[in-house]
C-alpha cells in the first residue's frame, strides 16, 4: 500500500492556537478511520522511540495516523504549561480529524506515557467521535502524594524538556545565554539531589528561562496540597468515559506500574457503560517504561515477552479493526486480561483483577533483634511472633541514604541487591528455602509496626527473589512517609510511640520456584528515586536541617509487622 505523508498540518484549537501534526495515511480516495497520538517529544524525532507504535504499520493497515506536537512543543504554537489540562486540546484534535475528507468519522487514540495521558484526558471530555483508546503505561491518579516530592526521574525528565525548549528561543543571543545557563545549572545532577533545601537546588535557577522547571518548584511547594494534581488534570475520572480501552502494563515500569491496572479496574468495575466494561482489555508483561517492550530486564530475560515477536502492533491493530472498522475478528471473545507470570515465564488468560482465587497470605517479620544486613537473623515466617520479641533497630542518616539501586543511581532494571543488603541500615527478612513453588500475583503490601526517635521518617520495603546461588533479585517495592501514611493529612510521630504504617508495594506476578527464598528488605530511604526524609518534622522541600533517626520495626503479638502476599493456589489454576 502506498502512503501519503503530510508534514506540519495546522489544526486550530478552540482558543485560536494552531497545533501542527504529521499525517500518515493511505494514498487513495477512500475514507479511513483516524488514529491520534499527541506527544511533547517533537514528532520529527519520534522515529527514535516508536517501537511498536510506528505510524507506518498503522497507516498500511488502513488508518490515517495524526502525530501531533502538543501545545508549545515541536512545531506547535502556544506555551507548554505542565499545569494545563490536555483534555480540551485532545478533544479539539479528535473532532478535527473526524471532520477531514480522508476520515470516515471514527477516531481512535494510542500511545504510551505522556501521550497515553493526553488520550486519557481527552477521553474524559467525551469527544463524540472517539470510539476507543490504547493508553499504555500511564496512571489517571496523581503520581506524588503521601508527602513525597517529585523524584529525581521527574526532575531529569523536566530537564530533557528544557533541552528541547532551546529550539524555541529564536533570538541567537538569548538562545546562547539560555544554553550557557542550562549547561551551568545542570552540572552534577546526582549531587544536586542532595541539595538542602531541595526547592533551591541549582537547577531551579533555570526558571523563568525554562518555564518547564516551574512545575518542579510548584509541586515541591505544594506537595501536600490535593488541589495541585487537579490543576494538571489529575485525577482523571474514567468512570463515565464512553470508549473501551486496550492497555499495556509493565511490571518493571518505575514511572507508572500500577496505572494501567488501576485504569482497568475503574473501567471494568465502576463504569456503567456495558460496552466499555466488556470491551476493555489489559496486557501485563515484564517490561519497563518503554514502547520497545524488550524481554530483557537487567539480569533476566523473559522468553515470549519480546514486543516484536509477540506482535504487539498487530494486537493493537486488531483492537482498532474491531472497534473502528467493525470487523468480527474475535476480539470481543478474548479474555479481558493477558498476564505474564515471571518465574514460570508463561502467558496466561485471566478474567478479573485482582484474581478471584487469590489467597492473601501473611508472612510475619521475625528476628531476635538483629535483622540488620543479609547476614542478620531476620526471617519471614507464616507463624506469628510470641507475646514479646525484640524489635529491630537501625540508624537512618539522611546524609548517607540507602541507594535506589546497586551500587547507586536512580531506578534500574532487575539486579542483585546483595551489596545494598550489606548496609547496617537495611533490615533483611527471608523465608526458609521453599519446599514447593509459590505464585504471587496481585498487589503486594507490608504492614509495619514502627517507632522512631524522630517526629517524621520514612519506611521503604523491597520484595526480592533469592536464588539458590544467593543472588537477590528485585521484584517490586514501595515507600511510606510516616507522618502522612499514604494520605494528605499530616500527623507527626511521637518519638518512641509505636504506629502501624501501610507500605503499598504495587502489583506483580512472580512464581517463586522450589529451592528459592522470598525476601523483604526494610529501610528508611531509596535515594534518589525518592527524596530523603530529613527526620525533623519540618516541611519537606524547604527544610534546611538534617537529623539522624533511630528507627525500629516491631514484631510481637501486640505490634505485628507482616508482608501480605496475594498467593495464587497451585491446584486452582
Amino acid at each position: 500500500m502506498n502512503l501519503l505523508i503530510e508534514k506540519d498540518v495546522e489544526i486550530p484549537m478552540r482558543d485560536g492556537v494552531l497545533l501542527r501534526a504529521d499525517i500518515y495515511r493511505p494514498q487513495d480516495d477512500e475514507k479511513h478511520p483516524a488514529l491520534v497520538l499527541r506527544s511533547p517529544y517533537e514528532k520529527e524525532t519520534l522515529d527514535r522511540r516508536w517501537g511498536q507504535l510506528s505510524p507506518i504499520g498503522f497507516a498500511k493497515a488502513g488508518y490515517c495516523v495524526v502525530y501531533q506536537d502538543v501545545r508549545g512543543t515541536g512545531t506547535s504554537d502556544g506555551a507548554f504549561n505542565f499545569l494545563f489540562d490536555q483534555g480540551d486540546d485532545g478533544y479539539d484534535t479528535i473532532e478535527w480529524a473526524a471532520a477531514q475528507p480522508w476520515c470516515d468519522g471514527t477516531v481512535g487514540a494510542f500511545g504510551h506515557s505522556y501521550y497515553a495521558y493526553t488520550q486519557l484526558a481527552a477521553a474524559a471530555k467525551l469527544p463524540p467521535h472517539l470510539k476507543c483508546i490504547c493508553p499504555f503505561m500511564q496512571s489517571c491518579k496523581p503520581k506524588y502524594s503521601g508527602g513525597f516530592l517529585p523524584n529525581a526521574l521527574h526532575a531529569d525528565w523536566l530537564l530533557q524538556q528544557a533541552e528541547r525548549y532551546l529550539k524555541r528561543i529564536l533570538d541567537p543571543e538569548k538562545q546562547a545565554e539560555a544554553r550557557r545557563m542550562l549547561d551551568q545549572y545542570t552540572q552534577n545532577m546526582p549531587e544536586q539531589f542532595l541539595h538542602v533545601p531541595e526547592i533551591d537546588m541549582p537547577a531551579m535557577q533555570l526558571y523563568p528561562w525554562f518555564p518547564y522547571m516551574e512545575e518542579y518548584r510548584i509541586k515541591v511547594a505544594g506537595f501536600d496540597d490535593p488541589e495541585i494534581p487537579k490543576k494538571e488534570g489529575r485525577p482523571i475520572d474514567l468512570s463515565h468515559v464512553l470508549t473501551p480501552a486496550l492497555m499495556y502494563c509493565g511490571l518493571y515500569d518505575t514511572s507508572s506500574k500500577n496505572g494501567p491496572i488501576e485504569n482497568f479496574e475503574t473501567l471494568t468495575k465502576e463504569n456503567p457503560n456495558e460496552q466499555v466494561r466488556q470491551g476493555t482489555r489489559l496486557v501485563i508483561g515484564p517490561w519497563n517504561h518503554s514502547c520497545i517492550f524488550s524481554n530483557q530486564q537487567g539480569e533476566l530475560s523473559f522468553p515470549g515477552a519480546d514486543g516484536e515477536a509477540l506482535g504487539i502492533q498487530g494486537h493493537i491493530i486488531r483492537f482498532f479493526d474491531y472497534w473502528l472498522k467493525g470487523e468480527e475478528n474475535g476480539m470481543d471473545q478474548e479474555p479481558p486480561i493477558r498476564l505474564y507470570v515471571m518465574g514460570k515465564n508463561q502467558w496466561r488468560d485471566e478474567y478479573e483483577w485482582p484474581l478471584a482465587r487469590t489467597v492473601y497470605t501473611d508472612f510475619y517479620l521475625r528476628s531476635q533483634g538483629s535483622a540488620n544486613t543479609l547476614h542478620g537473623d531476620g526471617v519471614l515466617s507464616q507463624n506469628p511472633p510470641p507475646e514479646n520479641e525484640p524489635a529491630d533497630t537501625f540508624l537512618y542518616d539522611p546524609e548517607n541514604p540507602a541507594p535506589s539501586r546497586s551500587p547507586g543511581g536512580c531506578a534500574g532494571p532487575i539486579q542483585d541487591f546483595r551489596p545494598v543488603e550489606e548496609r547496617q541500615d537495611v533490615l533483611v527478612y527471608t523465608t526458609p528455602v521453599l519446599e514447593q513453588g509459590i505464585e504471587v500475583t496481585g498487589k503486594v503490601q507490608a504492614e509495619l509496626a514502627v517507632s522512631s526517635s524522630a517526629k517524621d521518617t520514612d519506611f521503604f520495603c523491597r520484595l526480592l527473589d533469592v536464588w539458590p546461588s544467593g543472588k537477590a533479585l528485585n521484584i517490586t517495592e514501595g515507600i511510606v512517609r510516616a507522618r502522612y501514611n499514604n494520605t494528605y493529612q499530616a500527623k507527626l510521630l511521637t518519638p518512641g510511640e509505636i504506629r502501624t504504617l501501610t507500605v503499598d508495594m504495587g502489583n506483580t506476578s512472580i512464581y517463586f520456584k522450589k529451592g528459592h527464598r522470598i525476601r523483604l528488605e526494610v529501610t528508611s530511604s531509596c535515594f534518589p528515586m525518592y527524596d530523603r526524609n530529613h527526620n525533623t518534622g519540618n516541611r519537606p522541600g524547604t527544610d534546611k536541617e538534617l537529623a539522624a533517626a533511630t528507627n525500629q520495626v516491631h514484631h510481637s503479638q501486640k505490634a505485628l509487622s507482616r508482608l501480605i502476599l496475594p498467593v495464587i493456589p497451585e491446584k486452582a489454576q
